[in-house]
């Protein structure tokens, strides 16, 4: 089970011609033996959509020679070795269960080829990757060469896909991912080039007008929220009014989302905005005074959430003198139940969906 460890070292197999070669020859080479590996990758992947159902399924292209070099200078001191997505390939899964059930057929189906599954960046206690963005990976050796599996989740892919990639890449390349506000991106821009950014904008949003919106379009969502910061930017206080009117509206009427969200509160900031700026300040007051109890009850829920800690302290004083490890105790019990209770969830889960993973074994 050594594999199932995320944060284990990985590398290409280092050969003793290596010694005698340049970093471009050594990444040549491995994109050669990638090219080798490409058909053993793609039978895999056929096999897991076939029996799992993918929303959707993309093998290669190889990454080129300099794409690699540049990632071993970036993230591996130049190791080229160190770089194992030369031969890679991408699933999107429908929800949490499926990649469960991906896991353990893939453990079943071809365990003895699998050298890391890396989970890391879907763990609560850890951070997502530069950007916003979480996924799954598995490596695998075929023919001798590493070759990495990136599964999605649908519903992050459908907020992503292959831009939220691009995006990705460009928060490493220009440390972009610390705006505390989306729109300082837009600062320093010229008129011309902000109105050209505003047409590009309305050619994006095109085939959905913003009164056929609904809660779950979440794609053209953050196209029109992105829109908006292009209004306010370039003085089109009204249309920016206009689009965080109904944006707030359907944040509103999503079940994952609702109108004490962070997100929604920043959309009611940025609708405070643009009513000031057109001197709508009976309006603009009664957004703010919206904000406010919204900070209000966070504070309450903050103080009522340590006075609850208080009042533990209080009932019993001299416990964690008596008891100092009973804290870390019960925080341990408390993690071994939901456990338990995850891996009930899952057995039923299991049972209904994916009953055909016992004849995997």
């Amino acid at each position: 089970r050594a594999w199932w460890s995320g944060d284990k070292p990985l590398m290409q197999v280092h050969r003793d011609e290596y010694d005698a070669m340049s970093n471009s020859a050594i990444a040549k080479d491995l994109v050669q033996r990638a090219e080798l590996a490409l058909p053993s990758l793609v039978e895999i992947c056929k096999a897991l959509a076939g029996s799992l159902g993918m929303e959707e399924v993309g093998v290669g292209p190889v990454k080129d020679a300099g794409a690699a070099l540049r990632k071993a200078e970036k993230k591996y001191e130049g190791d080229v070795l160190k770089v194992t997505d030369y031969c890679r390939a991408l699933l999107v899964v429908k929800d949490f269960p499926t990649l469960l059930a991906l896991l353990e057929l893939a453990r079943d189906s071809f365990g003895p080829l699998i050298r890391r599954v890396k989970l890391s960046t879907l763990k609560t206690d850890r951070g997502s990757k530069p950007g916003g963005y979480r996924d799954c990976i598995i490596n695998l050796e075929l023919k001798d060469h590493i070759c990495e599996i990136q599964i999605h989740l649908w519903p992050m892919w459908v907020v992503c896909g292959v831009d939220g990639f691009r995006h990705y890449r460009h928060c490493l390349e220009y440390s972009t991912d610390t705006f505390g506000d989306p729109f300082e991106a837009l600062a320093g821009l010229d008129r011309k080039t902000m109105a050209e950014l505003i047409v590009m904008a309305e050619e994006a949003v095109a085939d959905m007008p913003l009164e056929t919106l609904e809660w779950y379009h979440e794609k053209f969502i953050l196209d029109y929220f992105a829109e908006t910061g292009l209004f306010l930017h370039h003085g089109l206080h009204e249309w920016g009014e206009t689009t965080l009117k109904a944006l707030i509206k359907l944040r509103c009427l999503s079940p994952d989302i609702g109108p004490d969200h962070h997100e929604t509160i920043t959309l009611y900031r940025y609708l405070e905005q643009a009513l000031r700026a057109q001197k709508k300040n009976e309006e603009a007051d009664d957004v703010a005074k919206k904000i406010f109890m919204n900070k209000e009850q966070k504070k309450t829920e903050k103080v009522e959430a340590e006075r609850s800690l208080w009042d533990q302290w209080i009932v019993d004083p001299f416990e964690s003198v008596v008891d100092p490890n009973k804290k870390e105790r019960e925080e341990e019990e408390k993690i071994k139940k939901e456990v338990r209770a995850s891996k009930k969830a899952w057995r039923k889960i299991r049972e209904e969906r994916f009953k055909f993973l016992d004849g995997a074994e």
